[in-house]
């Protein structure tokens, strides 16, 4: 047999530390991968816009349209700490440590505020300044550079861990 054991034996039983992953783990019904995939593309649809935004916002900026940027910082400030509480609430529920959770909602809320920021400066100024932002097709280089965004992003999320040196354990983050 090979020193295998008995292979009848081995098709009806799990390896050992095996036991507690579902057996239909990785399928999905169809009405489940519908709604994953409506879900996956509205959050890429909406991340695409704010990033595009956003890179309007920093066009904005280099052009010296920030002015009236104080008369918003108190919106951005309240955005800014919903997506701080969001962040700590949804880490905790995961189960993630305490310095893990700290970390991570640190680094969110700073790039949120960011993003927010010149998201928002960006829409003012497409609005107040169409034709420096829809000249030669700029807009779509900025969409491209959005979904591109999205996509470093989205693998950025899913694989940190393996750049910090962490392994994905079963059950957490």
């Amino acid at each position: 047999m090979g020193g295998r054991g008995n292979d009848a034996n081995a098709i009806r039983t799990r390896p050992q530390g095996l036991s507690r992953i579902p057996r239909n783990r990785g399928i999905m019904e169809a009405d489940d991968r519908t709604k994953y995939v409506a879900r996956t593309a509205a959050l890429a649809a909406a991340s695409t816009i704010v990033i595009t935004a956003s890179f309007i916002g920093v066009l904005a900026l280099l052009e010296g349209e920030f002015s009236t940027l104080d008369s918003r910082i108190p919106w951005y400030l309240v955005a800014t700490s919903l997506i701080f509480l969001s962040t700590i609430f949804l880490l905790e529920e995961h189960g993630a440590d305490g310095v893990e959770i700290i970390a991570i909602t640190a680094v969110v809320t700073i790039m949120g505020f960011i993003m927010i920021v010149l998201a928002v400066e960006g829409v003012n100024y497409a609005r107040t300044n169409p034709g420096d932002v829809f000249v030669d097709k700029l807009v779509l280089y900025f969409l491209a550079a959005g979904m591109f965004g999205t996509g470093i992003g989205y693998w950025g999320i899913k694989h940190w861990r393996e750049f910090t040196g962490q392994r994905q354990q079963a059950g957490q983050l």
